[in-house]
């Protein structure tokens, strides 16, 4: 049975890096993996400050996470990622819409950036509702931004 988890503390907080550092060559900005100390520092300036809004996803372990960052204009910027061996078993679809929902909830559009190579990610954004608003390149990506305002039914 799925189930969800607040990012409450620090042992949330490493289980989160870990997790982060399965999906890091999928990220669109920073892809170098994270340590414990910067971890660390990431909760407690960040998840601790509520600037970043942080959940697992479990399946008897920990097989996901959602994040909901929140820049400097109020928009939620969504980061999920699904841990390397339990990919494809639609547990990326299933956290990216809990992703979406909690910004939803808060009277808010989700904001992404997927990478255009990254073809999984790209299907589920396109299925449950986003819409490419934009084209970036970054690192040598080419990535689309996108923002759901509503899940497709």
């Amino acid at each position: 049975m799925i189930t969800f988890g607040v990012i409450d503390g620090l042992e949330a907080a490493e289980v989160l890096r870990v997790l982060r550092n399965e999906c890091a060559e999928w990220m669109t900005r920073d892809t170098a993996q994270i340590t414990p100390g910067q971890q660390r520092a990431f909760y407690e300036q960040k998840i601790a400050t509520g600037k970043v809004e942080g959940f697992l996803m479990f399946d008897d372990e920990p097989v996901a996470y959602g994040l909901l960052i929140w820049d400097e204009e109020g928009r939620a910027w969504s980061s999920t990622g699904v841990k390397a061996d339990r990919r494809g078993e639609g547990f990326g679809e299933a956290v990216t819409i809990e992703n979406v929902r909690r910004a939803h909830a808060r009277g808010v559009p989700m904001h992404a950036e997927v990478r255009q190579d990254n073809a999984g990610q790209q299907k589920i954004c396109r299925r449950i509702g986003y819409q490419v608003t934009g084209t970036i390149a970054r690192n040598g990506h080419v990535i689309d931004v996108m923002r759901c305002d509503e899940l497709a039914p």
